[in-house]
């Protein structure tokens, strides 16, 4: 089950976070000190937190598995960068380095996260990084998947300019999309 939480990301743009994992019950009469979770100790706020940031064509959603499968020991929470998924596509192109950084920041400082494990997808890796660079202590664990170690340079900002002014837009079917 994944359960949905809006943050309020760099300025003011309207995120939504996705927590993965069952939902909380209440009438464990035989764990009173764990009525949430009987077969975790401490109260939920303990479990250790990931936040999950997907890559450039991507979203929350597809961390969905791992998420999953994280959830069993962990409070698991993919983000919806701005512009991608639930989340929302500011006007004005707003889509910089540290938009993305400052939103991952409020994330985990909204969530109550802090310091958690970054795991991140290609732009999300690079999201993670430069989030673990500037805001350590609210970093635990960095895993960083597929990410260009000359993601920043502007050789490769041009290549994906020019990669995405190659697209047929607006594309004329879902099929073309694919």
């Amino acid at each position: 089950m994944a359960r949905r939480i809006d943050v309020t990301g760099a300025g003011g743009v309207r995120l939504a976070a996705w927590e993965f994992g069952d939902p909380p019950k209440t009438d464990r009469p035989d764990r009173p000190d764990r009525p949430d979770r009987p077969d975790r100790p401490g109260a939920a706020g303990e479990l250790p937190g990931v936040l999950l940031l997907h890559g450039l064509m991507g979203r929350a959603s597809h961390w969905a598995p791992t998420a999953r499968w994280l959830a069993a020991r962990h409070r698991a929470v993919a983000l919806d960068q701005r512009g991608h998924g639930r989340s929302e596509k500011p006007p004005g192109g707003a889509y910089t380095r540290e938009a993305y950084v400052d939103d991952a920041e409020a994330a985990l400082e909204q969530l109550g996260l802090g310091p958690a494990v970054l795991i991140g997808h290609a732009m999300g890796a690079l999201t993670a990084w430069q989030l673990a660079a500037k805001r350590p202590d609210l970093v635990r664990g960095l895993i960083i998947c597929d990410m260009r170690a000359s993601a920043l340079g502007a050789a490769s900002q041009h290549t994906w300019t020019e990669w995405f002014r190659a697209w047929p837009v607006p594309f004329a079917t879902l099929a073309d999309v694919r």
